[in-house]
């Protein structure tokens, strides 16, 4: 199989990139090598390709793993993949799908073994999916994922820092991760107005373990919901979200010599981890 320019093949297909969707297609077969390189995979792996676009990418996995299932959004271009880049290609099926909607934990399960996640993220969906990763690891192996460079910068950020969050601490708390190497807007049609960053993903036993997860995503999301607000303004006036009192979630706070007057993007990620596990059991207790 080979690969047309992208401007012949969307002029043939009458396309253009819709910027609402982020398309900007990889040009460059070296930076796909460099990518699919990255993954080091094995002739048994699944692979799960998020928007392959015109098969930059798809067609480098091919010859790598036992399958690659490739989730297009755009109909005409999984039309395309399917009827002329892969036709006749067993190890690659086209799925026209959303991968926000598309379960990852079930084909997992079906085909009893983890996958390998790999894509290049359009910025609308980047927090999203990252979000639902950390909902889904356990179906996932470890994933390689090109995101522009302000959100791999969010992902690794250290707690006093302004990019430091909500996705900082979740996906800090889930996955080892690496920044491996960036590549410039020279390297998509149409070019992009960033760059982009190509991060590597490794779920981890985290330690110390939340009690429930469920619950440690949302005390963190609360005490970052007014991010210059400090902790007895977010955490304590949100207890009932929490569902404890706001004195029981300052005793918390206490317990724990974290001082109320702080704000939530000061703490590490133990030590939301830590909170979490406390207000987890004095709720648990109130409610005995």
């Amino acid at each position: 199989m080979s690969i047309s320019s992208p401007q012949t093949v969307l002029r043939r297909l009458g396309l253009r990139p819709e910027k609402s969707r982020g398309q900007h297609f990889l040009i460059h077969p070296h930076q796909a090598r460099r990518i699919v390189a990255a993954l080091e995979l094995a002739p048994q792996d699944l692979v799960v390709e998020v928007g392959p676009g015109l098969g930059a990418l798809t067609v480098f996995l091919a010859q790598e793993a036992r399958r690659v299932v490739a989730l297009e959004l755009d109909q005409i271009l999984a039309a395309y993949l399917q009827a002329e880049l892969f036709a006749g290609e067993s190890r690659v099926e086209i799925i026209c799908q959303d991968v926000l909607r598309f379960d990852l934990l079930g084909l997992a399960q079906e085909e009893n073994t983890p996958v390998v996640l790999v894509g290049n993220l359009p910025y609308q969906i980047t927090s999203p999916l990252l979000f639902k990763l950390a909902e889904e690891k356990a179906a996932v192996s470890r994933a390689i994922l090109m995101m522009q460079k302000e959100v791999g910068t969010r992902l690794a950020a250290a707690p006093g820092t302004k990019d430091y969050g909500i996705l900082s601490v979740l996906l800090q708390y889930h996955f080892a991760l690496t920044r491996l190497f960036s590549v410039g807007p020279g390297n998509f049609f149409p070019p992009p107005q960033v760059t982009s960053v190509v991060m590597r993903l490794e779920p981890r036993e985290p330690d110390p373990k939340a009690q429930d997860e469920a619950f440690l995503a949302l005390v963190v999301k609360s005490a970052f919901a007014t991010r210059r607000k400090t902790l007895r303004n977010t955490l304590a006036v949100r207890g009932p979200t929490l569902g404890l009192p706001a004195a029981e979630v300052l005793a918390a706070l206490q317990s724990l010599d974290i001082d109320p007057g702080r704000r939530g993007e000061t703490l590490s990620v133990m030590q939301f981890v830590n909170l979490s596990n406390d207000l987890w059991a004095r709720r648990r207790q109130s409610s005995s």
